[in-house]
């Protein structure tokens, strides 16, 4: 009986060691133990079923990404993650809107006629005819609108505001515009374009296909002030003249095609409480779009599925890694894995959660975002953003802990850091870098994968994104645990928006 008693006690102690040794292990945020929890198999596992031909290459608003948010879905409540406030499980309903393709866009004004592709295209909305005056602005900026009454008036205006040239900023000042001459009573907008960033052509291929928008409350968006937006090419001889010469003449405009879809996608979004009792007030935000860019339109294609392999099925894959470990081995903060819908469709979903978050954006001290057009050099992660806080030293620890090497962003010429889902969250003033698969440049190897059925599992380097993601989780793993949250190191071009979203006294961040 003693010696019985003495082996369950002996077993008792040991195994009581062995989850002392896992404790101390997961505090210290060693590698190997890391290794341990993120098998390659499962990451294999995650990539080869998101990117699979089934998925019809995840398309916003298909059953096919609904589907792929139910499997993220599972995932998290098999770790025991916590859903988040107001939200409905783990899921966040996003309200979309389908707008469909014009059929036929017209102006006409005197004896001229112009009809939509060549000359014009149509932004917004709107379907049915008006006939108005039209009012020659500048620029149809704020302060122009506030100096004319444009009640009935259709204004005429170049694009943009004056020093912008890249097309994101044209694109997101027009809409503003539409809101303003909209509720100021004005009949519609024209705007004469010309951005040699984005030609003509290019625009075109955009704005006569179906576009997605978040279906928002926005009173600007109400049927009651929906107006025509219409972009003309000023590019054909003669054109500016044409508008110059109808400032105050009456104009006929005629936009034809099918009333606007509404429907919802979700973002996914599980909670890990922290194991500080202080810090578990702050939050890290790790995240990942999920979705993809469907087909290629044309089923007769051997194969016209865009799988999104690279982009972005080893991102979510990385984050199912993050919410494993991190709800085996919770850090001292907080943290929100997020799955995000329609990054394709123009950064929509992770937009969304911006402007609704379930958790106060001013708890959520770091996103760590996953995301990328795929890799062509397997010794290094890009961190888009690497060089802009004060998590730099963890990010590169993180990196070297697997034998790779973090480098910074190789062509900031292209804007990337402001071109995933992070900026939603840097711009409120969050530290926001993407942590991205080895990239060195936009070259072949990256191309011939990018947006293409090309992009299939199958093609991978597991041992790589094994070790990537790896990286991901232990960098994840070494913010969530700092003494003090990584913050914009001083004169990014955040760094303002960072100090008053946290109530920061300048000199005491």
């Amino acid at each position: 009986m003693k010696s019985t008693i003495m082996k369950r006690i002996l077993l008792g102690f040991i195994i009581a060691i062995s989850f002392t040794t896992v404790t101390v292990t997961a505090q210290e945020i060693s590698p190997d133990h890391i290794k341990q929890v993120i098998q390659k198999s499962d990451v294999e596992f995650d990539v080869y079923f998101l990117a699979s031909d089934e998925f019809l290459g995840r398309n916003t608003g298909t059953q096919e990404l609904k589907i792929a948010s139910r499997y993220i879905a599972t995932r998290f409540q098999q770790y025991g993650m916590q859903q988040a406030p107001g939200l409905d499980g783990y899921y966040q309903n996003v309200p979309f809107r389908m707008n469909r393709a014009p059929e036929s866009v017209q102006i006409s004004g005197g004896d001229s006629l112009f009809t939509m592709g060549q000359h014009l295209l149509s932004a917004g909305s709107f379907r049915g005819d008006i006939e108005a005056s039209t009012l020659v602005m500048e620029y149809a900026s704020e302060e122009e609108i506030a100096e004319h009454d444009i009640s009935g008036k259709i204004v005429v205006a170049k694009a943009g505001l004056p020093g912008m040239d890249s097309p994101q900023q044209l694109f997101q000042i027009s809409s503003q515009k539409r809101a303003q001459i909209a509720e100021a009573g004005g009949a519609g907008l024209i705007e004469r374009y010309e951005n040699p960033q984005l030609p003509w052509q290019v625009l075109t291929g955009y704005l006569t296909r179906d576009q997605l928008s978040l279906d928002t409350e926005d009173a600007s968006e109400e049927p009651e002030n929906q107006i025509p937006h219409i972009w003309i090419h000023t590019q054909p001889e003669g054109m500016n003249a044409f508008l110059d010469e109808q400032n105050g003449e009456t104009v006929s405009l005629s936009v034809e095609g099918a009333e606007p879809e509404p429907f919802y996608s979700r973002n996914v979004v599980g909670i890990i409480e922290g194991s500080d009792p202080e810090l578990k007030d702050e939050y890290i935000l790790l995240s990942a779009h999920y979705d993809h860019t469907g087909t290629t339109g044309d089923p007769s294609q051997e194969d016209y599925i865009n799988n999104g392999a690279r982009d972005n099925a080893v991102g979510t894959a990385g984050i199912l890694a993050a919410a494993k470990y991190l709800s085996e081995n919770p850090p001292k903060r907080s943290v929100i894995v997020a799955a995000w819908t329609a990054e394709e469709k123009g950064l929509l979903g992770s937009g969304y959660y911006a402007e609704n978050p379930p958790i106060s954006l001013n708890q959520t001290v770091y996103n760590l975002n996953i995301d990328g057009a795929g890799y062509n050099d397997t010794t290094k992660v890009t961190v888009i953003g690497l060089g802009r806080t004060e998590a730099d030293d963890d990010l590169k620890a993180s990196a070297e802990a697997f034998g790779l090497e973090a480098i910074p962003d190789p062509v900031p010429e292209q804007n990337l850091f402001n071109r995933s889902d992070n900026v939603h969250f840097a711009r409120a003033g969050i530290p926001s870098p993407t942590y991205s698969m080895g990239l060195t440049a936009f070259d072949d190897e990256i191309n011939q994968y990018y947006h293409r059925p090309t992009d299939e599992p199958d093609t991978i380097d597991y041992d790589y994104v094994t070790a990537y993601i790896r990286s991901f989780v232990m960098a994840a793993s070494l913010v969530g645990n700092s003494d003090k949250a990584p913050f914009w190191l001083a004169g990014d071009e955040y760094e303002q928006a960072g100090i008053e979203l946290y109530n920061y006294e300048v000199e005491n961040y």
